[in-house]
């Protein structure tokens, strides 16, 4: 019976061609292996992005807690015009 199935396996036509398979099958995992890449590359570039943006508002909030003493247009402000001509000689 086994004989009489592998010979009839055997007169039949090839209906894949193996030659090309290991290529085939490299050119599949080099993709993946670029997916994998670009996936991790928008990992570090989302991680950066929010590190920046969380910097952004930190440093705007410690910026707008300054006293408005150090501008120069305020009235008591040392480097205001308005002093630095009254106290020229």
């Amino acid at each position: 019976m086994l004989d009489e199935l592998l010979k009839r396996l055997r007169a039949q036509p090839i209906d894949r061609r193996l030659d090309q398979l290991e290529p085939a099958v490299w050119a599949r995992i080099d993709a993946a292996r670029r997916a994998e890449r670009v996936s991790a590359a928008w990992g570090w570039r989302s991680a950066l992005a929010a590190t920046m943006l969380t910097f952004g508002v930190v440093s705007a909030s410690l910026a707008g807690a300054t006293p408005e003493e150090t501008s120069p247009f305020a009235i008591h402000a040392s480097l205001a015009p308005a002093t630095l001509i009254e106290g020229a000689p």
